[in-house]
């Protein structure tokens, strides 16, 4: 089961169980006047992993809160973005518009994936796919037995992430976008904003992914 808790600022923050007593939450954004943990409780979820697309502030606001409630869960991030999870400079937490203080918790549990590794997660066998551009070090996770991938900030709705960020590879878009281009099966693609879309929609009518 999917479930999208979305932030004031419409960051996708997703839940995936088949258990609620393990699950695997993605990209914990905001967790404003406790709204994220109350989710959580509502849904009745122990989170037993947590997943990150990439570093961007937005996406890991909460993991410092959400580990003080779940401290076992286990933190999973690609290998060339785990650097800066706790750098303010490229989580972007030093940017006024963000007003809060800078970002540079580093949880106990994190685990650094390689490009193409598989991986268990509360009962799931995931693959981390690097996608990088956006960040140095984003990634997508292919969750294949539920036809799905969490693109983060690489593919959204008939466009794709922004590249003129402190981490940013624009040089890198075109070789990241071809792995998800050569995919073979029609995913799922939940997104770090906005709607979900189908790949094969976004082969078809993404102008990025058409032009590779």
């Amino acid at each position: 089961m999917v479930d999208l808790f979305r932030s004031r600022i419409a960051c996708n923050t997703y839940f995936l169980f088949k258990d609620k007593e393990h699950a695997l939450l993605v990209d914990p954004g905001y967790n404003i006047n406790n709204c994220l943990i109350e989710h959580i409780n509502n849904l009745g979820l122990k989170i037993d992993a947590i997943l990150l697309t990439h570093a961007h502030f937005d996406h890991i606001d909460a993991l410092e809160e959400i580990i003080n409630v779940f401290p076992e869960a286990k933190v999973y991030i690609y290998e060339k973005e785990s650097p800066d999870l706790d750098n303010p400079k490229f989580n972007l937490s030093n940017w006024t518009e963000y007003g809060k203080k800078n970002l540079t918790y580093r949880p106990k549990n994190l685990i650094e994936l390689q490009d193409g590794e598989v991986f268990e997660a509360c009962g799931y066998t995931i693959k981390c796919i690097a996608t990088p551009f956006h960040t140095r070090g984003s990634a997508c996770y292919v969750v294949d037995e539920e036809n799905l991938i969490f693109s983060g900030d690489t593919l959204f709705y008939t466009t794709v992430g922004r590249t003129d960020l402190a981490s940013s590879c624009p040089r890198l878009m075109s070789s990241s976008l071809k792995k998800l281009v050569q995919l073979e099966k029609n995913y799922i693609i939940y997104p770090g904003h906005g709607v979900k879309t189908t790949l094969d929609r976004e082969k078809k009518y993404n102008s990025y992914l058409r032009n590779i």
